[in-house]
């Protein structure tokens, strides 16, 4: 059974055959220095040399100048050497000087008759698939960078809604690590935000079908407890490996929202506060009319003042939100000039006290400083102030104004002693149209405390509140001061 295949090879000589056959695969034989002894034809045609240029010749030659410094061939020769064997996977240099990538084994083999140790040296040519290899890594480390560059939170999930791959926007959206991701339970996951399944239900559909379904829009609250409105897309990828697999991009639109919510706010005050002035001035055009129409011209005297009052009121309100609209554009601009900051504060209160003439306004302090800024602005803020003040006061408290100046700044604090701000409105009290619920029954759009904060920021200054329910509340400002002549 054994003697037929002994008979066919005891003619052959192996050596010979894989030596000078193989058109891919290169071979040397070196001696047991690693001076090069023979190599074959594919050896030459692969890498430009002549026999010339090798044969003699250490084979430390083919090395690149780096695998030399780091004494490659020589740790090659020494591992054969000891254990028989060795691989290599390194550039080779071609005769032009160019660097090839390739695989090689080398294999102690004993000459029976002379009892010499040699090495025989397989080169395979690796290059195609090494740049190959380079290249998909250079795609992938472009497509992480892409990802991680990305705003959007990115999520690809496999069919079983495995989290398949996740950039840094996602996993720092819910605080994760990502060794988490691998075995998270994302179902599990999504129903902390995706309480009707919408999101859960346009996944399946987008996996079971190659249509892109419309955009979904999910509210979440992110891992500092901010709540968040994303619209997610989804769409289906190319299937890899037998499994389906899933992107999604979660596109915060939190600030647009944001505006819109801020848009309809704006209407609806608009709506809202004009409507009341404008039916009296309606009605009492409609009235008077009517009495001029029966003849009695001595009776409509007090509803035309009526319907006066409520024009201005009219008016008084539109200005209000021309000057927001303004300054929430950024469309204006600080007309500064250096003056007395003292002689401005008492015309402030001078024009509010013509006004309110029954309320007690006292102030302290050393105003005595020349000031760089805008003198009308400055004077609207002190007037919002104390405008707030007589609004959410009773007549007979009093209301004071403090100055306090130091090297580099100047301070004034606007006091009453009425109902006071609750502490869950006093971090809103400046934002536009905000209306503590308590006084949303005063006439105002919420306007003045944003227009105040506006300049005092455009002065390169800051405004805050003190206050306590039922004891009363001091707003401040505070600019700095800059070094003028006089």
């Amino acid at each position: 059974m054994n003697a037929a295949p002994a008979k066919v090879f005891s003619g052959i000589d192996f050596y010979r055959a894989l030596f000078d056959n193989p058109k891919k695969n290169s071979v040397l034989l070196l001696d047991h220095t690693g001076i090069i002894l023979e190599t074959n034809r594919a050896f030459l045609l692969s890498f430009g040399y002549d026999e010339a240029d090798v044969i003699g010749k250490d084979f430390a030659m083919l090395f690149s100048d780096e695998d030399r410094k780091r004494d490659l061939p020589m740790r090659e020769i020494a591992m054969v050497l000891d254990e028989g064997q060795s691989f290599d996977n390194n550039y080779l240099v071609n005769k032009n000087g160019v660097l090839t990538w390739v695989s090689g084994e080398s294999v102690l083999i004993t000459n029976a008759a002379g009892g010499g140790k040699y090495i025989l040296k397989v080169i395979q040519n690796i290059h195609v698939q090494k740049e190959s290899e380079h290249a998909i890594t250079r795609l992938n480390t472009f497509n992480e960078d892409i990802l991680r560059g990305i705003e959007d939170a990115v999520l690809v999930l496999g069919d079983d809604l495995r989290i398949l791959k996740a950039n840094r926007s996602f996993t720092q959206l819910f605080a994760l690590a990502e060794e988490q991701l691998s075995t998270m339970d994302f179902r599990s996951f999504m129903r902390t935000f995706d309480g009707n399944d919408g999101l859960y239900t346009t996944i399946m559909a987008t996996l079971e079908s190659r249509s892109c379904p419309p955009k979904i829009q999910v509210d979440l609250e992110d891992a500092g407890g901010n709540k968040r409105n994303f619209d997610v897309s989804c769409a289906r990828m190319d299937e890899q490996e037998g499994e389906n697999r899933v992107l999604l991009i979660f596109h915060d639109v939190t600030a647009q929202k944001s505006f819109e919510r801020q848009r309809e706010d704006i209407l609806n005050f608009v709506a809202h506060e004009l409507r009341n002035p404008l039916t009296n001035v309606i009605l009492n055009v409609e009235l008077t009319g009517q009495l001029l129409g029966e003849g009695k011209p001595a009776e409509v005297t007090g509803f035309i003042d009526r319907a006066r009052v409520n024009a201005q009121r009219l008016k008084k309100l539109i200005n209000e939100l021309y000057k927001s609209t303004r300054l929430i554009s950024g469309n204006f601009d600080l007309e500064s000039t250096v003056f007395p900051f003292g002689e401005m504060l008492d015309e402030a209160i001078d024009a509010i006290s013509q006004i309110h003439s029954h309320r007690r306004i006292t102030w302290k302090g050393e105003a005595g400083v020349n000031v760089l800024g805008d003198r009308d602005k400055l004077i609207q803020v002190i007037t919002n102030y104390l405008t707030n003040a007589i609004k959410y006061s009773d007549d007979d408290q009093p209301i004071e104004v403090t100055v306090d100046i130091t090297d580099h700044s100047l301070t004034v604090a606007v006091t009453d002693h009425g109902r006071g701000i609750p502490p869950k409105d006093q971090p809103f009290i400046f934002n536009r149209f905000f209306r503590a619920e308590k006084t949303k029954n005063l006439e105002g759009l919420g306007i003045g405390l944003f227009l105040s904060r506006q300049i005092i920021e455009a002065h390169q200054g800051r405004t805050w509140v003190e206050s306590a329910e039922g004891k009363g509340s001091t707003f401040y400002f505070n600019i700095p001061l800059h070094e003028v002549e006089g």
